[in-house]
């Protein structure tokens, strides 16, 4: 049997994503990467992404007559974006660690080798203290706005017993939707000044010159945005919203929505994935952690015999 243009359109994704898992396997096998680093967090995007494509895949297969499908792809799609916007930042506060003259990110303190997990993640929720960065309320913005997001799409979970009751399901899914993906554009936008910020600081660093991890993350930052802006659209236009019967036909979702979902959502997250792995290409060359933490000693007992002599 023919698949749909919507399992069909899965099926490329589902092949595209297992490609850079594929990829990912390969690093932490020959122990190019490591799993206490930013790439799995991206790893887990994949992991996300590959889950998610699997369900629309089913979902073009067996058709609308299982919504929890459908409910359970946009889920897991809104998953994939959110871990795919805090990687962007992960990979930015990494850069500004190995490379700036300070080895340290303004978005978020960095932490001596070996520090455990716990530690870490901990640190990365404080809001109060000497302690807190705005990474910390970057996380809690993103994680309310995915909460918002997920809640709004399970609305409509399990059917609705008549057109009244689906109608007023349907508005308060469209407004949360639309709301925790606003929350997501405006982090984007904030990322952006981040950018700019850290272009501007490495050119007046290295007389002019732009390192092209930067680069990357600045060629990145666009298809997050589309991403964001589809996000809106998705949640406020019927042409954009699963849940709109005019975007289905007697096969099931129409080619145009589809079109529309694959190239604004799907490509734009498969594509600022592909590029933030790239950056391990870029970055190869840059201060290992070890050596910050030996320059910063050997930089404080610089400073204590300076007092001394002084």
């Amino acid at each position: 049997m023919a698949l749909n243009t919507e399992a069909s359109a899965a099926l490329v994704f589902l092949i595209l994503y297992f490609i850079l898992f594929a990829l990912m396997l390969v690093g932490y096998v020959a122990h190019r990467l490591r799993f206490r680093s930013r790439y799995t967090l991206i790893f887990f995007h994949i992991a996300v992404r590959l889950a998610s494509q699997a369900t629309g895949l089913a979902f073009g297969i067996i058709g609308y007559a299982q919504t929890d499908l459908l409910v359970a792809y946009f889920i897991l799609g809104a998953e994939g974006y959110f871990t795919l916007v805090i990687c962007a930042y992960r990979f930015l506060i990494s850069w500004q660690n190995h490379n700036c003259a300070e080895h340290e990110s303004w978005l978020e303190r960095r932490h001596p080798p070996g520090t455990p997990i716990l530690t870490r993640f901990l640190d990365s929720l404080v809001l109060f203290g000497p302690r807190r960065r705005p990474m910390s309320v970057i996380h809690y913005i993103l994680i309310g706005a995915n909460a918002i997001i997920i809640s709004g799409g399970s609305q409509l979970a399990g059917g609705a017993q008549n057109v009244y009751e689906f109608n007023s399901k349907l508005v308060h899914a469209k407004a949360m939707r639309a709301a925790g993906q606003s929350l997501f554009l405006a982090i984007n936008v904030f990322l952006l000044y981040c950018l700019y910020d850290a272009i501007r600081q490495c050119k007046r660093e290295n007389s002019g010159r732009v390192h092209h991890t930067l680069w990357i993350l600045l060629a990145t930052w666009p298809f997050l945005f589309v991403r964001g802006v589809y996000g809106i659209l998705s949640a406020v236009l019927p042409a954009f919203n699963y849940f709109s019967p005019s975007n289905y036909d007697a096969e099931g979702l129409t080619n145009a929505f589809v079109t529309s979902e694959y190239i604004l959502g799907t490509t734009t997250e498969w594509v600022s994935c592909a590029l933030l792995m790239c950056t391990y290409v870029t970055s190869r060359h840059d201060p290992k952690k070890i050596d910050l933490e030996k320059a910063k000693e050997e930089g404080n007992g610089s400073s204590s015999v300076s007092a001394s002599q002084g």
